[in-house]
């Protein structure tokens, strides 16, 4: 196996999916955790200024995570990335693009209100906290059933209770687990940390998923966790 190192901030993120891959691989890897007063001095020596970060056998840095996560798949195992599940698993992940993107605007108007035409620091502002409560809350009220709903058709299509079919899961099973979680963990200013549960199917694919030998244990709030 190769010796990768992985680099990353000290939170879930952009890496967990990359993660969760290595560790239904089995592959040992350095887990390098970047603490945020840190990235400044980091990131002028980052190719696009972004972390994650993989480097491989002491090779080329590799960047972006979803590149990382096809190459884990593919060069880690045989059942997370197969060449002849490739359309199913890249449709999936299709699908929870969508979901992110139907997301995107209510979390980073909280992040960086800047990127969509208000001043930095808009979000701290009581103007700025009421448009992130509101659209926040509207996207759990309107939109969270119908996307997750999204998810659940492709649990149902694939038959074996994974986003792809088959009794395994693969590299998809591994990004929409990590990006659904974060919606469990409390983190997320606005969000009832239960929300997942208008819909029970997507909720039990997630602690199925989370009940891998692999990975149970891992996590210590959210779902996966004893508390949920």
């Amino acid at each position: 196996m190769p010796k990768i190192k992985l680099t990353y901030f000290d939170i879930e993120g952009a890496a967990e999916p990359v993660r969760l891959a290595l560790a239904l691989s089995g592959v040992d890897y350095e887990d390098e955790r970047i603490k945020f007063p840190d990235w400044k001095e980091l990131k002028p020596k980052t190719p696009y200024g972004q972390l994650p970060l993989m480097a491989v056998d002491d090779g080329p840095v590799k960047t972006q995570s979803s590149a990382m996560l096809r190459w884990v798949g593919a060069e880690c195992s045989t059942t997370l990335y197969p060449r002849e599940k490739l359309y199913e698993i890249e449709e999936a992940l299709g699908v929870l693009g969508d979901v992110k993107r139907a997301w995107e605007p209510c979390l980073y108007m909280g992040m960086a209100p800047q990127k969509f035409g208000h001043p930095e620091g808009f979000s701290q502002t009581d103007e700025g906290k009421e448009l992130v409560k509101s659209m926040r809350e509207n996207f759990v009220k309107n939109e969270m059933a119908e996307l997750l709903g999204r998810i659940e058709g492709l649990i149902e299509k694939s038959g074996g209770g994974w986003a792809v079919s088959g009794d395994e899961p693969t590299i998809a099973d591994c990004a929409i687990v990590a990006f659904l979680r974060g919606f469990t963990k409390g983190h997320i200013d606005f969000v009832d940390s239960k929300c997942l549960e208008v819909n029970p199917k997507v909720v039990q694919y997630c602690k199925r998923f989370c009940d891998l030998p692999q990975i149970k244990g891992r996590y210590q709030d959210g779902i996966g966790s004893s508390k949920y």
